[in-house]
């Protein structure tokens, strides 16, 4: 199982968005404290990390035995009230985002999909996020 975590001290918009991919990818959400990145993985060899930074926004990392597979900047967070049915995992229009992350996290390519990755959140909840990979 792969688990979802943030910096020991994110910016509370960082731990939002944590919270919402864990929920989203229906993998576990980890607070940290003070333990470090490599510490909390446990069996597990799988863990997506989001730290912030302070120009252009949340990084997401996805580590893999202890070494950094994909890294992606999130440049926007677009949210907003989900109309449509919910579903899991993140959709994707970008072909490349898609064979980097599908054998990783629950992702599903459409060409037509609002953004570089779109997923639903909790609370009726819709995000689509611009990335630089």
């Amino acid at each position: 199982m792969t688990i979802v975590t943030s910096s020991r001290k994110p910016a509370p918009e960082v731990r939002k968005l944590a919270k919402e991919i864990a929920f989203a990818l229906d993998f576990p959400f980890v607070q940290r404290g003070k333990a470090g990145i490599h510490d909390i993985g446990g069996e597990d060899p799988r863990v997506i990390f989001l730290s912030g930074s302070k120009r252009q926004g949340p990084v997401f990392d996805l580590m893999v035995n202890d070494s950094l597979v994909f890294s992606m900047l999130i440049s926007n967070v677009k949210e907003s009230e989900r109309t449509g049915p919910f579903t899991k995992g993140f959709l994707t229009r970008e072909k490349e985002l898609f064979d980097y992350l599908s054998p990783h996290v629950p992702i599903t390519y459409d060409e037509n999909a609002d953004g570089p990755i779109v997923f639903c959140g909790t609370q009726k909840r819709q995000y689509v996020l611009q990335v630089m990979v």
